[in-house]
């Protein structure tokens, strides 16, 4: 084998020396600073976590109701939009808007997400948890036995 032959294989040998040797040297030396590691893990941690569904985020679509910072009043029944959100190619917001309704009379709750339709009956006092994506939605309430009925619009608790 002449010279020219032997320069890559060489040169192949000289890379996975020094591919080991910092692997053991990375290995040896590193001292697992789990501290350190929070610190750029805890950036990420909010991330997947929704963010409030407001009443600026609903708009009535049918029904006789009205919406305040903190209180949805239903009428019978009444259907709201939830705007979509997010928007654009590159989508840096939440993924996800979020609430809990809390009924101070019979209720039942209805989701219509994407072509799905959920519903859910809540008593007085229970919460019911919603979850909307950024392509909004449709949540509809029906009072149940009453003419009118209030809802507390709350932050989700997770």
């Amino acid at each position: 084998m002449n010279k020219e032959h032997r320069t890559p294989v060489t040169v192949v040998i000289a890379c996975g020396v020094i591919a080991i040797l910092v692997l053991v040297f990375g290995v040896s030396c590193g001292g697992g600073n789990d501290d350190a590691a929070a610190d750029w893990q805890g950036g990420f941690s909010g991330s997947a976590v929704g963010a409030k569904l407001t009443a600026a985020d609903l708009s009535v679509q049918s029904g006789s109701c009205t919406v305040s910072d903190t209180q949805l009043v239903v009428t019978g029944a009444c259907v709201f939009e939830v705007k979509e959100f997010g928007g654009g190619l590159f989508s840096f917001g939440p993924p996800t808007k979020r609430a809990k309704l809390v009924p101070q009379q019979a209720v039942k709750v209805t989701l219509f997400l994407q072509g799905a339709r959920a519903a859910q009956a809540a008593d007085p006092g229970e919460s019911v948890d919603v979850t909307f994506g950024t392509s909004g939605g449709e949540l509809g309430i029906t009072c149940v036995g009453l003419a009118a009925c209030a809802l507390l619009l709350q932050e989700s608790g997770g």
